[in-house]
């Protein structure tokens, strides 16, 4: 069985929560914004280089990628300030 790491499962959350736009879709994207807002805040306090690598790392995927994390942030504006600020 393979565990994700959780800083990259929470970017994961963040890209998924945006390709989720329509129907049944709305509550799960709402879900998986919630889980990326508490893992974010978790590793933030507790691996903050982890979370920061996995973030870069993500932006640099591409512009489809950068342009879904960029979607739910703008609906989650703390989690989006604890990334910028790292």
């Amino acid at each position: 069985m393979q565990v994700p790491r959780p800083e990259r499962y929470a970017i994961h959350k963040l890209i998924i929560a945006d390709r989720r736009r329509d129907g049944a879709g709305s509550l799960k994207a709402s879900k998986d914004r919630e889980q990326a807002a508490f893992l974010i805040e978790a590793m933030a306090e507790d691996r903050p280089d982890d979370l920061s690598r996995a973030y870069v790392t993500a932006q640099q995927v591409g512009p489809r990628w950068r342009e879904h994390m960029a979607n739910s942030l703008k609906r989650m504006p703390g989690t989006m300030n604890i990334l910028n600020s790292m």
